[in-house]
C-alpha cells in the first residue's frame, strides 16, 4: 500500500514539474489554448493515475477493439457474402 502512495505522489510531482515549468512558456497563450492544455494534462494524470492503481487495465487500443469489432465482424460478413 505504501509502494502505490510512492507512486502517486511520483505522478503528482512530476505533473506539478511539468506544469511549472510549460506554464512559464504560456503567457502569450489564449484562455483557450491554456483550457486545452489543462485538460489533456487532467487527462493524462487520471490515466497514469489508473494504472498506477491497476497496471494490468486494458489500454485505449484495446478499447478502440471492442468498440469495433462488431462494425469489423459486419464487414467480414458482408465481404464474404459479396465474393460469393
Amino acid at each position: 500500500m505504501i509502494l502505490i502512495w510512492g507512486k502517486l505522489l511520483g505522478v503528482a510531482a512530476v505533473l506539478t514539474l511539468m506544469v511549472l515549468h510549460d506554464w512559464r512558456s504560456m503567457p502569450s497563450y489564449t484562455k483557450r489554448e491554456k483550457t486545452a492544455y489543462c485538460a489533456l494534462t487532467g487527462l493524462g494524470a487520471i490515466l497514469a493515475i489508473l494504472l498506477v492503481i491497476d497496471p494490468q487495465m486494458p489500454g485505449p487500443t484495446q478499447w478502440l477493439d471492442v468498440i469495433y469489432k462488431p462494425l469489423v465482424d459486419l464487414m467480414e460478413k458482408f465481404t464474404v457474402r459479396r465474393n460469393g
